[in-house]
Order: C-alpha cells, then sequence, then structure tokens
C-alpha cells in the first residue's frame, strides 16, 4: 500500500497561496466596509461614545438634512440587535437630536418600523420631523439614547 506524500516545495506553495488569499479577502473586505461607510454619507468626523454604543447597541454613522431641510436622516450601525430594536420599536426611547447651537430638540420620527428584524452589522436609519428647519447642514447635533448623550456629530 502506498501513501502519497507532497513535497516541502507544494507544501510552502500553497501555505504561501492561502497567505496572499487571506491578504486578499482582507483587503476586500476594509474596502467594501469603507464603501457601505461612504454610501450612507458617513464621515471620519463622527464620534465615538462606546459607553452609548453597548447601551443601545447602535453606532451613528451620519446625520443629513433632507427633504428640503424638513428632515433630518440619521444613520446607524447595528452592533448588537438585541438591544438595538428598542430605538425603533419604542417611542419613548427614540434618540433624542439636540441642536448643540440653539438647543433645538427633535424626536418625532416618521412611523418607519423596517419590518424585519435587525441584524448585526445592518445599516438603518431615522427620519426625524425637521420641524422649523431647527437643524440645518453644517451643524453640530447631540444625540441622546437611553440617557447616554453622543456629542458634536456632523449634520451634513
Amino acid at each position: 500500500m502506498s501513501t502519497f506524500q507532497f513535497s516541502p516545495r507544494v507544501v510552502a506553495l500553497g501555505a504561501g497561496m492561502t497567505l496572499v488569499a487571506g491578504a486578499l479577502f482582507a483587503t476586500g473586505m476594509v474596502n467594501h466596509q469603507q464603501e457601505a461607510q461612504a454610501a450612507v454619507g458617513a464621515t471620519d468626523t463622527v464620534p465615538v461614545n462606546r459607553t452609548q454604543e453597548a447601551s443601545s447597541g447602535i453606532r451613528v454613522l451620519s446625520a443629513h438634512v433632507i427633504g428640503d431641510g424638513g428632515i433630518v436622516d440619521l444613520r446607524y450601525q447595528v452592533l448588537d440587535s438585541t438591544k438595538a430594536g428598542v430605538v425603533e420599536g419604542d417611542v419613548n426611547h427614540t434618540p433624542k437630536l439636540t441642536d448643540v447651537d440653539s438647543g433645538s430638540a427633535l424626536q418625532d420620527t416618521a412611523a418607519m418600523r423596517h419590518g424585519h428584524s435587525m441584524r448585526n452589522g445592518g445599516t438603518y436609519f431615522l427620519l426625524y420631523y425637521n420641524k422649523s428647519g431647527a437643524v440645518k447642514s453644517g451643524d453640530l447635533i447631540n444625540v441622546t439614547i437611553n440617557g447616554i448623550t453622543l456629542n458634536n456629530v456632523p449634520v451634513e
């Protein structure tokens, strides 16, 4: 009975090809994440509050004034779907947006249940009624969720 054996060269070549494939995969994943952030308008200037993220299960990605100034679009990524559901499912826990300069607060959102379970890593949005144009492009807002505030989120 004969056994098949790989030469050390074949083993080394296989290991090298595996390393190259892994590096290409990792590079592709980084590029995909950057493209996803660009697609929702996320910038590097959005601050991070790890305490808020741990409490709410979401990471704020961006804020945009849309709809001729009548709506503020808040984009976020789900980090923990078991915690994040409350953001859309309970009107008492909807994130509160406060304009840093004027102190004007927005908490009324369009009824927008996504109709499915949120998944970890997914990007979602909330649309706020921007009454009287309280928040404008170029402003900074504070985003408060469950009593924890993420300060100075730029509005585009």
